[in-house]
């Protein structure tokens, strides 16, 4: 499965930069503070929704004038929680607090609407892979003890993720522009926390972050003198 979403990830990038090389359109950098938690076993009450953990996020895209446009997301960060009315099932006792450091690779395609305005909300949904390493209060891997799940329940440290992401982007000028991004992030694992079988929530495991940006725009042709965000029959 990680083979697979490596694939999709450069060939679906690889295929867009030589296409968006050809049309010398100029290259956004963002770059990221983000805070984000997690939505799991161990997130009691609501844990799960005002707990958010420092980490950084990076993106880079071609600006094009169609509504519709590919991203490249890369990013670390961590989440921590903590359940101690966690009981033990038949004699196994699960880990009732967990730190998971993780970090993400991404290929998203982002909608961009009213582009010819200062301020440019947006939507975007991708797949990507997911790397994460749950650790006990002490700094051990969890993923190493058995001895705090069923028999059988035997996991790796990849998955995948599927990013949706809700934002605005404010122009500052014409190389610049400042973002703000909220994304919920199904994952295909439910043991970013090391609790599956145990624990009291079904399905798998969710992270979800809030991220601030500042945007660089990479333009060496001039291109961006004459970049118009809305084509012909949209300008108004």
């Amino acid at each position: 499965m990680r083979h697979l979403i490596w694939v999709v990830l450069i060939c679906s990038f690889a295929s867009v930069a030589q296409g968006q090389s050809a049309a010398q359109k100029p290259l956004r950098v963002g770059m990221g503070l983000m805070g984000a938690g997690y939505r799991g076993d161990l997130a009691v009450g609501e844990q799960a929704y005002h707990r958010f953990y420092p980490g950084l996020g990076i993106s880079l895209q071609f600006l094009s004038e169609k509504l519709i446009s590919p991203q490249l997301n890369t990013g670390f960060g961590k989440f921590v929680a903590q359940d101690r009315d966690l009981p033990a099932v038949e004699g196994v006792q699960p880990n009732t607090f967990v730190s998971t450091p993780f970090f993400f690779v991404d290929f998203r395609l982002k909608a961009r609407f009213l582009r010819a305005r200062r301020c440019v909300p947006y939507l975007s949904a991708g797949i990507g892979m997911l790397g994460y390493t749950p650790k006990d209060v002490n700094g051990n891997n969890l993923l190493d003890n058995v001895s705090t799940r069923e028999e059988g329940e035997i996991y790796g440290s990849i998955t995948a993720g599927f990013p949706l992401s809700v934002g605005l982007e404010l122009r500052m000028n014409r190389l610049m522009a400042l973002g703000l991004e909220y994304t919920f992030r199904p994952t295909g694992s439910d043991y970013l926390d090391n609790v599956g079988l145990l624990g009291y929530k079904e399905g798998k495991d969710k992270l979800h972050s809030l991220m601030l940006s500042l945007y660089f725009t990479i333009d060496p042709t001039g291109t961006m003198r004459e970049f118009n965000p809305v084509r012909g029959r949209d300008r108004k």
